[in-house]
C-alpha cells in the first residue's frame, strides 16, 4: 500500500520550491538530479519515504492527517525503532508541508551520477530499512548484493542479526556471520 499521490505531489513542491529560492546558489546542487518523492508508504500511522534533492536525500516522516506535531521543536532529535535498529530524525518545519522529522541519509549528492541511481539507492534504502530484504530472501538464494547465501542463512538467522546504518546505507542488507 502506498500513500496517496498528493502527498508526494505536495512534498515535490515544496522541495522545488526550496530549490529554486534558497538552494539555487548553493555549491552543493547536484545539476544531474531533480527532486522526487520516493516510495511513501504508511507506516505507525503515519507517511514514510525518501526524499530525493539534488543537495541531500533523506528518510522523511510524515504526521498522519490530524496529528498536531507543533509540540516537537524545531531541531529536536527523535529516535524511532525500525526492524533494522533505531534511527535519529530531527524535527524540521517548511511551507507547503508542516512539522515533519528528517533523517539525512546523503549530503551533498556529488557521489550520484544521475536521478536513477539515486532513486535506486533510496529504493534499496527504504527497503532495507523495513525488513523488506528479509522477506525476498525467504524466497530466493540470492542476496541483494547477488551473493548466494549459505545454506546455514535461514530467513530466521538473518532477523536475528542487527543491520548496521553503514550497512543499510551501502546497501549491504544480507551480511555473512
Amino acid at each position: 500500500m502506498t500513500c496517496p499521490d498528493y502527498l508526494s505531489q505536495g512534498l515535490e513542491r515544496a522541495f522545488n520550491r526550496i530549490l529554486r529560492t534558497r538552494a539555487r546558489h548553493m555549491p552543493v546542487v547536484n545539476e544531474a538530479l531533480r527532486v522526487e518523492a520516493v516510495g511513501f508508504r504508511p507506516w505507525q500511522g503515519h507517511s514514510l519515504g525518501v526524499m530525493v534533492t539534488p543537495w541531500f536525500m533523506g528518510l522523511m516522516l510524515i504526521p498522519r492527517e490530524g496529528d498536531d506535531w507543533s509540540g516537537l521543536r524545531l531541531g529536536e532529535k527523535c529516535i524511532h525503532e525500525f526492524p533494522t535498529g533505531a534511527y535519529e530524525f530531527t524535527v524540521a518545519e517548511e511551507d507547503g508541508i508542516g512539522r515533519y522529522q528528517v533523517c539525512t541519509l546523503f549530503s551533498p549528492m556529488s557521489r550520484f551520477a544521475d536521478q536513477a541511481t539515486a532513486v535506486a539507492t533510496a529504493e534499496a534504502v527504504l527497503r532495507g530499512l523495513i525488513g523488506e530484504h528479509r522477506r525476498e530472501a525467504a524466497t530466493t538464494d540470492t542476496g541483494g548484493d547477488g551473493e548466494t547465501l549459505a545454506p546455514a542463512e535461514s530467513p530466521q538467522r538473518l532477523e536475528e542479526r542487527p543491520l548496521s546504518r553503514r550497512d543499510l546505507l551501502r546497501g549491504r542488507f544480507l551480511r555473512r556471520s
